[in-house]
């Protein structure tokens, strides 16, 4: 997991452009790192969030573009996969008021099954994922921002666990499993997140 970390911190060093010249392209990055907050059926939380938004300016106050990162609930990883629009309320400012709505999935694609002596198998699935953001923008001398903002953030997700009927049981079929249980695990946020917008 650390190596994992590294990756996401070395990507967000990458897209902060401290030697941008500041030009209004059409293109539109902003890369923010911050914590999950909230409360699940074991207490409260703190957890890590890594997000980037990559689209297009398609007008002076809007942006349409995809998001993704990672997200981590303990030992449980999550790849958001969303489709994102960003809103600039006063684009004239130094300190801008934006609003950010994201809408899609959240993969379990870096979880593994776990199987323990008993041969009992353990798997997670992603589900659907949405946010919505308020947040603060300050313009530098580049022309680029660093930002804050508040998000709310859900996130769905399936917990498996099974007995095998037959060797090499399909996940998806329930007449390979002897038992099978899904639980439906509803993680709701509340996100603080530092950024860089460029």
């Amino acid at each position: 997991m650390k190596n994992l970390y590294a990756l996401f911190f070395i990507a967000f060093i990458w897209s902060c452009p401290l030697s941008s010249k500041g030009q209004d392209l059409s293109f539109v990055n902003h890369t923010e790192f911050g914590l999950l907050t909230g409360t699940d059926n074991f207490g409260p939380r703190t957890n890590f969030t890594f997000q980037t938004f990559n689209g297009l300016q398609i007008h002076r106050t809007h942006h349409l573009g995809f998001v993704t990162g990672l997200d981590q609930y303990g030992n449980y990883s999550v790849l958001p996969l969303a489709l994102g629009w960003k809103g600039v309320l006063n684009p004239q400012n130094r300190w801008q008021v934006y609003g950010a709505v994201d809408l899609g999935y959240g993969s379990a694609l870096l979880e593994k099954m776990e199987i323990n002596e008993w041969n009992q198998h353990h798997w997670r699935k992603g589900g659907r994922m949405a946010q919505g953001t308020l947040g603060f923008k300050y313009k530098t001398k580049k022309a680029n921002f660093w930002t804050v903002s508040v998000s709310l953030r859900q996130q769905i997700s399936y917990f498996y666990i099974g007995n095998p009927a037959r060797l090499s049981p399909d996940r998806n079929r329930m007449e390979d499993w002897s038992y099978y249980e899904e639980d439906k695990v509803t993680f709701n946020n509340l996100v603080y997140r530092v950024g860089y917008w460029f």
